[in-house]
């Protein structure tokens, strides 16, 4: 999706402490895998980029997949997300195809990371939301019933969040309201207004 104007300008990366745990408990019946050989087959036949080193591709659900591996690195990745869904998932996998890291992301705020030993077992969870009292899930709910705005798609808002230490407002939200069309077949989007949410209250600030 080609957005123009789309907020780039306020995609700041943040910086926040997560909470770590361990945990020997398997996360999944099988053992994610990364098909190396349809990968080797199809790289560089992407429909969005045009790198020999990516194959990226479109599921029957509207899953959007983009694989990669270039020449330097020791692992192959994956990026799954959907259109217009603020949620990504990364994942790293080993030489042989099994899975390794993993991040949950909601725009650039990472809510989880895990790592994974060599027989599929989650042994090391990051939980990102354990930083804040408010959750994305329940911003989510406050923007839609004091502003009628859905943060769960991308159309119509990008919702951040940040840790600030040193600030006055330590922990909050940062809600970026968008006002979109539909032209030509693509959605084209540009800032409308800017709220900050006070993830200790949940109160809602104006933001100039």
């Amino acid at each position: 999706m080609r957005e123009v104007f789309l907020i780039i300008i306020f995609l700041v990366l943040i910086g926040c402490d997560g909470q770590t745990k361990t945990n020997h408990k398997t996360t999944t019946d099988k053992m994610e895998t990364f098909d190396i050989e349809n990968f080797e087959k199809n790289k560089g036949r992407g429909k969005i980029y045009d790198d020999p080193h990516i194959y990226d591709y479109k599921t029957q659900d509207g899953l959007y997949i983009v694989q990669s591996k270039y020449e330097q690195d020791d692992y192959y990745s994956e990026e799954v997300s959907k259109e217009f869904s603020p949620y990504r998932y990364r994942y790293t996998y080993d030489l042989s195809g099994y899975r390794e890291t993993e991040m949950n992301e909601f725009n650039n705020s990472v809510l989880v990371t895990k790592g994974y030993d060599k027989n599929g077992k989650l042994i090391k969870e990051t939980n990102f939301d354990k930083n804040f009292k408010h959750t994305f899930e329940q911003i989510r709910e406050i923007v839609l019933k004091e502003k009628q705005v859905d943060i769960y798609d991308t159309r119509q808002a990008v919702a951040l969040r940040h840790d600030t230490p040193d600030a006055t407002l330590k922990k909050y939200y940062q809600i970026h309201v968008l006002k979109s069309e539909l032209v030509g077949g693509e959605w084209y989007s540009q800032p409308n207004y800017s709220f900050l949410i006070d993830d200790e209250t949940g109160k809602i600030f104006i933001h100039e």
